[in-house]
């Protein structure tokens, strides 16, 4: 694979990729001057511009285009990305969050092709962070280019915003929303504007545009984990079954508040040269509350003859307990993220060259308050029951509205501090050359300079003595009764009414304080120093990339071939805790490293709408910062915790990539596509058993493997039925279906898996309606099961664990009341998804997880 890179030595010229004019039909030349006075607008025109940008792009890329201002699908960045193939999106409380390309997570988001972020242990920029309606598309990179930034094995997904000269003169765009959570039973607001103007002047033209989003949602979810499974003889003689270890009920409660805002000038002067800056802000809010039971039976007694088992297998179908241990928590758990860029540059264009400086500085803010204060108490019965629709678990013998029934349990205060900022400049060139074969040579150089700090703050203190802990009835004004008390629509499986902590009252460090003081606890809220670390990373990239194209007989022949330079600087600073020690030493650690990543892209354009693509590169992913952090995190709640490793080394992957592509229409298309990574480094985490303070903590760390393997196939399409006669003319239908095959290394010696998170199968399935004043989409998104990490117990060692197979479904329908007024309604988890996940066999039962359905409904006006 190595040696099919160096032969083809490529550095796939990105190319400018922009809007194709919606009116222009996408076959050859003298086609498209026939049909470019037609209009064409809406979903068809945005269907179309995505089309354009795959078409006539010089590497492999997938395209989402919002055609008409505020139209882009989804509430946000992730949850609009789900609709590409080979993109799988991971589910935040019901929301799009996580993304992996052609199965690996490893994805670098760049914003008008600039490096974006947000500040955490990971390097990615969270794109939950963007709403939508900010952008006037996302292109998604698969294969790679010399002058595109590396860093995502898996793929770039740039996100582009709209400029003021892109549309000529005066434009105003403005909606309302409401969205209801069935669920949390709440309605929130979401609006935008959109404000843009050009003239043109005698110093020449001149832009201003600025625009804002606001969106709210109220959220619910309803979590059962049943306990993970634990080998026990004692339940039936002679045997050793498999017992579940308790359960762990949370009900969750929140509001998610999203703020985006951005602002851009655009000056040419003469039509040669341009002027032009950017400021754009992200704030992304999660306030939340949970509640909930959590009752672990790990030697406990069971109620002799109690146990079941599932037919033909010895894991425990039903069983009851004497005397078992419970808590009840009441949580904040409150998340904020706070990002800035700031950019400005110029652009200087001739008939045979092109030269762009562009200087950009981000900051990024992530905070985390996470407070807990618990009741505990003994239960003289549980009973427990892990198979129907929702398991089990039930505390009897006991009043849990009574305060007497409670002792206070632990008290916990986390808040972690991340802190990032990151300076870059660019500069790329490009010339155009008169040849039979070569047709541009492009260079350029990047300069960059991130740094990320991490402050962490820590405290788990339980009141009284292990002997005598402290009767909950004089701190009643504490606690009430548990208000999130309906779950899985007030299932009588599970308990739901109990006294519980009041979050509201433990949010801030005042209230938390005071309370802390009430319960006679002296140890202190404070930084955990030992936690806190800095990284700063330098990097100088430079890439040279020539374009080509030639005829092979009778077929054209383009494409492009380079090579991208990069030398990275690392300092990490922090805190080392190694094996055998109980104080951690301070470290101070630099390293360097040079990275030479080659890449070619060729097009064969078989006919006027066949093509054949090929690529061949090298990619690069560096480890995040939490993983590279030395610091060790410690979770005294669960004698758990996780520590970094500042020697790992970063991914590199081989990559070979085919695409042949038929567009027979300007929105109908046919494709099919193949992959091949063969990554190195890759980072899986082990643990380890370390004794600290003379408790025994299981240690996290990560580690590199030997090797992972991704390969696949794509296929899918789209097209309007124009064919068909009236009404039904305005039917189209996107589709695509993904396979991916992966194995990679564990921590278990011999042992391979997939990847985690990533199905073997997944699917996308639209149906549209375009006609007139009405268009509707009907989406639905498919996922096979999926591997979520592999667990270890007394009987087994790399148990996996998987998450069911599911599917989501979402629709909207907009009416023109006029052509500057659109109505629109819309659903999202019309048939909440649940998940399901479970230990090797869907016996060994695992996690019990459903969101809200969500309904919107609005009005956008544009001019």
């Amino acid at each position: 694979m190595r040696f099919a890179s160096y032969i083809l030595t490529g550095a796939a010229a990105c190319g400018i990729i922009g809007f194709i004019p919606a009116a222009q039909a996408q076959t050859s030349a003298p086609a498209q001057d026939e049909v470019a006075d037609i209009v064409v607008t809406g979903i068809r025109a945005s269907l179309q511009s995505a089309q354009n940008i795959k078409r006539n792009s010089d590497k492999i890329v997938d395209s989402i285009v919002a055609e008409d201002i505020g139209k882009l699908p989804d509430i946000n960045v992730a949850e609009a990305l789900q609709r590409v193939s080979g993109i799988q999106v991971s589910r935040d409380r019901g929301e799009g969050g996580g993304v992996a390309i052609r199965g690996l997570s490893q994805v670098l988001t760049t914003m008008n092709g600039r490096e974006v972020f947000t500040a955490g242990g990971g390097r990615s920029f969270n794109l939950q962070d963007v709403p939508s309606e900010l952008l006037s598309g996302i292109d998604v990179y698969k294969t790679p280019s010399a002058d595109l930034i590396e860093g995502g094995i898996g793929g770039v997904i740039d996100l582009r915003t709209r400029k003021p000269l892109d549309k000529k003169g005066f434009t105003f765009s403005a909606s309302a929303r409401g969205r209801y959570s069935d669920l949390a039973d709440d309605v929130k607001p979401m609006a935008s504007v959109l404000v843009s103007n050009s003239w043109d002047t005698d110093a020449g033209e001149f832009g201003i545009l600025v625009s804002a989003a606001y969106q709210e949602r109220a959220f619910a979810t309803d979590i059962i984990n049943v306990g993970a499974p634990n080998g026990r003889s004692d339940i039936i003689a002679g045997q050793t079954v498999n017992t579940p270890n308790g359960s762990y009920q949370p009900a969750i409660k929140g509001n998610r508040r999203r703020i985006g805002v951005d602002g851009i000038v655009q000056w040419k002067p003469t039509p040669e040269l341009e002027f032009y800056g950017q400021v754009s802000y992200q704030d992304f809010r999660s306030i939340q509350t949970q509640f909930g039971l959590n009752i672990p039976t790990n030697g406990r007694t069971a109620v002799p003859g109690s146990a079941t088992l599932f037919d033909g297998t010895k894991d425990v179908e039903s069983i009851s307990y004497n005397n078992v241990s419970f808590s009840t928590f009441g949580v904040a758990r409150d998340t904020y993220d706070e990002n800035f860029q700031y950019s400005g540059g110029v652009t200087y264009e001739t008939d045979k060259a092109r030269f762009n400086l562009d200087a950009s500085y981000s900051t990024s803010k992530n905070t985390l308050y996470y407070s807990e204060l618990d009741l505990t108490g003994v239960a003289p019965l549980a009973q427990q029951t892990v198979s129907g629709s929702v398991p089990s678990m039930l505390l009897s013998g006991i009043d849990l509205n009574n305060i007497a029934s409670y002792t206070i349990g632990a008290m916990t205060r986390n808040e972690n501090y991340f802190k990032g900022d990151m300076w870059a400049i660019k500069g790329d060139a490009s010339f155009d050359i008169e040849s039979p074969i070569l047709k541009s040579l492009n260079f350029g150089l990047r300069w960059a300079k991130r740094g990320m700090d991490f402050t962490p703050v820590r405290f788990f203190q339980t009141p009284g003595t292990a002997a005598a802990r402290l009767n909950a009835a004089p701190y009643a004004d504490l606690f009430m009764a548990n208000p999130l008390n309906s779950m899985f629509s007030g299932s009588g499986n599970i308990n739901q009414d109990f006294l519980v902590a009041d979050p509201d009252a433990l949010r801030s460090m005042d209230s938390f304080n005071a309370i802390r003081q009430q319960l006679g606890i002296t140890a202190q809220v404070g930084v955990s120093a030992p936690g806190i670390y800095s990284i700063d990373e330098t990097t100088l990239a430079g890439y040279a990339m020539a374009k080509y194209g030639f005829d092979l007989g009778s077929v054209p022949v383009d494409g492009n071939i380079g090579v991208r330079v990069i030398r990275t600087g690392l300092n990490v600073t922090g805190n080392r805790l190694d094996a055998g020690q109980t104080v951690p030493t301070p470290i101070d650690m630099d390293s360097n490293y040079m990275s030479v990543l080659p890449s070619a892209n060729i097009r064969f354009k078989l006919s006027d709408e066949l093509q054949l693509r090929l690529s061949a590169s090298q990619v690069l992913t560096r480890p995040g910062f939490g993983q590279l952090a030395p610091t060790l995190t410690l979770v005294p709640a669960q004698n758990t915790g996780s520590s970094g490793n500042p020697d790992l080394r970063p991914l590199k992957a081989d990559q070979l990539d085919a695409s042949l592509e038929y567009y027979f229409s300007p929105t109908g298309s046919l494709y099919l596509a193949g992959f091949y990574r063969n990554v190195q480094n890759f980072i899986l985490t082990g643990t380890v058993l370390r004794n600290i303070d003379g408790i025994e903590y299981s240690i996290s760390a990560p580690t590199n493997s030997n090797q992972g393997k991704i390969k696949g196939v794509e296929v899918g399409g789209q097209t309007f039925f124009d064919f068909l006669p009236g009404l039904l003319s305005g039917f189209g239908v996107q589709a695509n279906y993904t396979f991916v095959d992966s194995s990679t290394g564990t921590s278990i010696a011999g042992l391979s898996t997939p990847l985690t998170d990533l199905s073997k199968h997944s699917f996308n399935v639209s149906a549209i309606y375009e006609k007139g004043p009405l268009s509707a989409r009907l989406a639905y998104n498919w996922r096979d099961k999926f591997l979520t990490g592999l667990f270890t117990n007394n009987v087994v060692t790399g148990l996996p664990v998987y998450r069911k197979a599911y599917g989501w479904l979402d629709a909207s329908i907009n009416l023109d009341v006029t052509k500057n007024v659109t109505l629109s309604l819309e659903g999202s988890n019309l048939t909440r998804s649940k998940t399901h996940t479970y230990y090797g066999r869907e016996t060994l039962v695992g996690n019990l997880e459903q969101d809200d359905i969500q309904v919107l409904g609005g009005v956008r006006v544009t001019f």
